[in-house]
């Protein structure tokens, strides 16, 4: 605005010398047309100097216009600080560093983190619980990260989504199934069990009648067959409540199913025929071993008991089959049973629902729970019309 200005001034200056140096020059004003030609001639100077400037000042403000990948890379910035999720990235050098805004509130940040809270990002483990500072409630964190080539000077990438209220709500949900599930059962056992304590009761006072002690004897036996019921039941129960988290380490494949192999035949001999394809020699994977071949052996115990009950002519048969793909492995037992209904699929799965008679509902959950632990997962596998078996689980880990 002031060269503006400046330059307005000029033009006037010398648009009026201009104008009276002939008129001084005509009267014999020789000195005051010097004066006059000078005042011209530093008007014209100042206009000059003045368009200078502002020419200079435009081609500055044109270079200063961010390019097309400095316009990126603040766009690129300013979604990163918006994202709800917590962003960090490891350099090179090891150090973990916070990528956005999230990630600077969450640990109190302006750039790196302390040594001791970036080395919980080099667990395997993808759920992380824990409090960023001293103070503040742990919670819980879904845990992603990506390998890069290093390129950049970032040699990983890592996004933590708190899961805490999902936990919440999935633990209310699940509460709520297991305590229906628990009055349910238990209640069906106890209705039956009050009703033939007070039999025995009122028989109680009737002994002189050998017809009454028969009768005695009966609801005795019932009540007992029933509480040890019970009791079966609520041991069942503490075996899924006290699942430990698994103690993870490098583990031989063959190891796991040579093991197997050796427990399936000592119990079912030459009732059911088993069938093996084991895992390449060398193959390794990092779990809990004894976990692991305690839901194995649930899986081929429950597929040795549906071998038994098929109406085929066929030989009972369990296959036990182990694959080494890129995301894991995958253990997949099958039998030749009479397969599981459409229906049933879904509740196989919930705790204490059994399809067979002297089941206790708890093989099955216990199986998956531990596949989970291992953030894995358990399935039953859509049925093959042309394949030998009825029935496939598939744990994969």
């Amino acid at each position: 605005m002031r060269a503006v200005w400046l330059c307005g001034l000029s033009i006037t200056l010398l648009i009026g010398a201009c104008l009276a140096t002939p008129r001084a020059y005509a009267a014999s004003f020789y000195g005051a047309t010097a004066v006059l030609v000078m005042l011209a001639l530093g008007s014209v100077a100042a206009i000059l100097t003045t368009v200078i400037r502002l020419v200079d000042r435009m081609v500055r403000v044109e270079t200063a216009t961010p390019r097309p990948s400095d316009l990126m890379a603040v766009r690129s910035k300013a979604l990163l600080d918006h994202a709800p999720i917590t962003l960090l990235y490891q350099s090179n050098d090891g150090i973990v560093h916070a990528a956005n805004r999230a990630a600077r509130r969450l640990f109190s940040t302006e750039d790196h983190l302390p040594a001791e809270q970036a080395l919980m990002f080099e667990t395997q483990d993808r759920l992380l619980r824990f409090s960023p500072s001293s103070g503040i409630p742990a919670r819980t964190y879904a845990l992603s990260s990506i390998r890069t080539s290093g390129t950049g000077g970032i040699r990983q990438l890592i996004a933590l989504t708190d899961i805490e209220t999902e936990l919440n709500e999935a633990d209310a949900r699940t509460l709520r199934e297991l305590l229906s599930i628990l009055s349910h059962e238990i209640m069906n056992s106890l209705t039956p069990v009050i009703s033939l304590a007070e039999t025995a009761q009122d028989l109680a006072h009737r002994l002189d009648k050998p017809q009454s002690q028969e009768m005695l004897v009966e609801a005795l036996n019932t009540i007992l067959r029933r509480t040890r019921g019970i009791d079966r039941f609520v041991q069942g129960y503490r075996t899924l409540a006290r699942l430990p988290s698994p103690e993870r380490k490098p583990t031989l494949l063959k190891g796991i199913i040579l093991t197997l192999t050796a427990l399936f035949e000592a119990r079912w001999g030459k009732q059911v025929l088993l069938r093996v394809n084991f895992p390449p020699s060398h193959s390794i994977a990092n779990l809990d071993a004894e976990q692991i071949e305690q839901a194995l052996l649930n899986l081929l115990n429950n597929a040795a008991d549906a071998a038994l009950e098929s109406k085929d002519d066929a030989r009972p048969t369990v296959w036990l089959e182990t694959k080494v793909i890129s995301s894991g492995t995958v253990f997949v037992v099958r039998d030749n049973g009479p397969g599981i209904a459409e229906t049933n699929q879904e509740a196989i799965f919930q705790p204490f629902f059994t399809l067979k008679h002297d089941g206790s509902g708890i093989g099955l959950t216990l199986a998956r729970q531990i596949a989970l632990s291992h953030g894995g997962s358990l399935t039953l596998a859509s049925a093959e019309p042309t394949a030998p078996w009825k029935t496939s689980f598939h744990l994969t880990i």
